[in-house]
């Protein structure tokens, strides 16, 4: 219903006046920060996640270093055990970049630290190259495994 003393014409030059247009400016200007903000999400979740997944590979490598019975199976079991958690389906960002287990103590009693590196392009997004995360990790030698060193 049309307010008392107005015409239909009235009405329809109301709406098409000086407003018309406003929305599509609205839009311009507000899609491109929706559009950044999107990104940024986007790159600060594969942060978060590719952190997780180092970390995770790093805890698996100490534990997996601690339990060995001789000495010269610490790498590789380490090893095995990084790369199967960096290469499991949907994170293979990461190609093994382990360094070598650090041991402190000796027989018998002390702990395993490993340290994983991981390099995870970012260069979808405009400005961010690579970004190199790493995961340590540290585990007590198990004491009941019998050691051959």
């Amino acid at each position: 219903m049309l307010p008392a003393g107005s015409d239909r014409r009235t009405a329809v030059r109301r709406l098409t006046g000086p407003d018309r247009g406003s929305m599509a400016v609205e839009f311009v200007l507000l899609a491109p920060a929706f559009i950044l903000l999107m990104l940024l999400l986007v790159v600060g979740g594969r942060i978060v996640e590719a952190q997780g997944q180092v970390d995770g590979a790093a805890r698996d490598a100490a534990r997996a270093a601690s339990v060995q019975d001789d000495v010269g199976n610490v790498q590789a079991a380490a090893q095995n055990a990084a790369d199967s958690d960096l290469e499991s389906p949907g994170h293979n960002e990461c190609p093994s970049g382990m360094a070598p287990p650090h041991w402190t103590g000796g027989t018998g009693a002390g702990e395993v630290t490993v340290t994983i590196k991981c390099t995870i392009n970012l260069s979808f997004f405009p400005g961010l190259g690579a970004l190199t995360l790493t995961g340590r990790a540290l585990a007590p030698l198990d004491t009941y495994v019998q050691r051959n060193w």
